[in-house]
């Protein structure tokens, strides 16, 4: 039993996973996390298509990002992720990167939520029949509070576009990675300090086809600048994180 409840494999950082400092950004982790995620549950028969025939699905709700170091283009790493039984609606998953010495390079605490394809709402437990063979609450959460700016500057538009929009017709929970640092101002990917944590919160869905306008502020938080993105659509915000650099 204790092997369905973690799932590895290899990984190789490629260069369209990366930045022009050859680094892997936010977004590639975030898709790498997702697609391990999906193939662990896939192992296990949790496919979308049993998950779809008990009136329910996985959508991401929070989650926060650890890196230690920069993860440089070419690295290879055992990626493993290991999801949790629910705790107060919340299925956390956790996911490591570490590298050949067994040291771990980033961090990934996912938590996701049961929610019913059709009327969108929450559910708290399963439906009958449903079982996970998830292991028992494990304690390795971040903190995945957000800090709000004080001020904030118009910063552009994101669309649900085509090429960004999942099975579930909206915006890809792992795109917005890419949007929230896209937002930010180009100089600051230039620089030597890398991104060290990010927390993206998912508030309202967007679907193909629509846009949200993001603005940006800079923000001091546990003595350490940085800086917080929104979305908003039609006075709805759809997201809102945090990102942190560090040298």
């Amino acid at each position: 039993m204790e092997e369905m409840r973690t799932f590895s494999k290899d990984l190789t950082i490629l260069q369209t996973d990366c930045d022009l400092q050859e680094r892997m950004t936010l977004g590639a982790l975030l898709r790498c996390a997702q697609q391990i995620a999906t193939d662990h549950c896939d192992a296990i028969g949790l496919t979308t298509e049993y998950l779809l025939s008990h009136g329910v699905i996985f959508l991401l709700a929070k989650v926060g990002v650890e890196f230690s170091r920069p993860i440089l283009c070419g690295e290879r790493f055992a990626v493993t992720t290991r999801p949790c039984a629910p705790k107060h609606a919340f299925y956390n998953r956790y996911t490591t990167l570490r590298g050949p010495g067994g040291e771990i390079a980033a961090r990934v605490d996912a938590r996701w939520v049961l929610v019913d394809p059709v009327t969108r709402r929450l559910l708290r437990r399963p439906p009958e029949g449903l079982n996970f063979p998830f292991a028992e609450w494990v304690d390795e959460e971040q903190d995945l509070t957000v800090t709000r700016a004080d001020v904030l500057q118009e910063a552009g538009e994101a669309a649900a576009v085509y090429s960004r929009v999942d099975i579930n017709g909206h915006l890809n929970n792992t795109y917005y990675g890419d949007i929230l640092c896209d937002t930010l101002p180009a100089d600051l990917w230039k620089r030597p300090e890398y991104l060290h944590r990010a927390i993206l919160c998912y508030r309202t869905e967007l679907p193909l086809g629509e846009r949200m306008s993001l603005s940006r502020g800079e923000i001091l938080h546990a003595g350490k600048g940085g800086w917080y993105v929104e979305g908003m659509r039609d006075g709805h915000r759809c997201f809102e994180g945090n990102l942190f650099f560090s040298k």
